[in-house]
């Protein structure tokens, strides 16, 4: 039987998802376990975890040998965790007798660069600079009105800020539309320079104007998986409208989930036709574009936002997105989704090209 980990930094991260996946393994010949990098044991390269009992449906305390096909679940942060696990994760990702579904993805900063040399996708791409200095910032803002930054390694809108022109002041808010700061002078923004680069790199776009006529914030989330024959299909396509006066719309941070269908019935036909027209060049070309670019990936949550005038720009690029959309699926619809990492391992086992 083929053993399959799923690799996680917390314990509880991520299990109702495993579950379901291991709910359905045994059919597949798959049997399914999960662990952290940081409980495996140096020495005799066992694995201090939980396997799935398909008897029982539940998750057994188990020691087992590394499995030959992994998962990669985990999610960093700046804690001493994250930075011990990084280079295991590293580690394992270079040993020739494991496979990964997929091997991730760079930092933003690197994607956008990559996604802006493309001659088709670049049109889509946010206007992006590496915030390195004051002065990036503040040649950005002779342009327009506000910026956003986005830490490079950031993920469900975390560490974002919105610096604004008010008259001869700029205001810094988060992502939650708090104000957390009002500079009046250049050394203070040098401080705010230097302070977002001591946590994270950051990049610099344009604010965009991606939000409904109630003023919430928005943007379109594609999860696209591969199949069994190591095709991209695409499996949910969703609206996320976040509150009104904040300016990320993640899920995490209480946006709501809408049908894709019942978003676009409310725009005008040309528009209508505009933004379909971009989405589907964009989902046509990106993916098999990031797998030349950066490796053989499993799957990508794809964040798109749409502007008044129909523009359709592409604000990210997740190589482990996230599992709440797929809650306005049918069952059977969700079932799929369940499936795939296990379709896929099949492929991957049967000598499918993983790296």
């Amino acid at each position: 039987m083929i053993s399959l980990g799923f690799v996680t930094l917390d314990e509880q991260q991520d299990r109702g998802y495993c579950t379901e996946v291991a709910k359905r393994a045994g059919r597949y010949g798959i049997s399914v376990c999960r662990f952290s990098p940081l409980n495996i044991d140096p020495q005799t390269e066992h694995v201090h975890g939980f396997v799935f009992q398909e008897e029982t449906n539940e998750w057994a305390d188990a020691v087992f040998p590394i499995p030959p096909f992994l998962y990669d679940r985990c999610f960093y942060g700046h804690d001493d965790r994250s930075k011990k696990a990084k280079p295991i994760m590293r580690w394992l990702k270079q040993r020739p007798d494991l496979v990964f579904l997929g091997y991730g993805l760079p930092n933003k900063w690197e994607v956008y660069e990559s996604l802006s040399a493309h001659p088709l996708l670049s049109a889509y791409v946010p206007p992006t600079v590496r915030l390195e200095r004051a002065d990036d910032m503040l040649e950005l803002l002779r342009r327009e009105q506000a910026v956003i930054a986005k830490p490079v390694h950031g993920s469900a809108g975390r560490g974002i800020y919105v610096i604004q022109k008010k008259g001869k002041t700029l205001s810094v808010q988060d992502g939650s539309g708090k104000e957390r700061a009002v500079i009046t002078r250049r050394r203070e923004l040098d401080q705010l320079v230097t302070s977002l680069n001591r946590r994270d790199g950051y990049a610099l776009q344009p604010l965009l104007s991606l939000s409904t006529p109630a003023s919430e914030p928005f943007d379109l989330r594609v999860l696209l998986q591969k199949d069994e024959t190591d095709r991209w299909i695409e499996q949910v396509r969703a609206v996320r409208i976040g509150h009104a006066g904040t300016w990320v719309a993640n899920v995490r941070a209480g946006a709501d989930i809408r049908p894709f269908a019942d978003w676009l019935d409310c725009l005008p036909s040309p528009k209508r036709i505009v933004v379909l027209d971009s989405i589907e060049t964009i989902i046509r070309t990106l993916p098999t574009y990031i797998d030349s670019e950066f490796g053989p990936l499993f799957e990508i949550g794809l964040d798109l936002g749409v502007a008044d005038n129909g523009a359709v720009w592409i604000l990210d690029v997740n190589s482990k997105p996230g599992r709440k959309v797929v809650n306005i699926l049918s069952a059977e619809q969700q079932n799929g989704i369940y499936e795939a990492p296990l379709r896929y391992c099949l492929f991957l086992a049967g000598g499918g090209n993983s790296r």
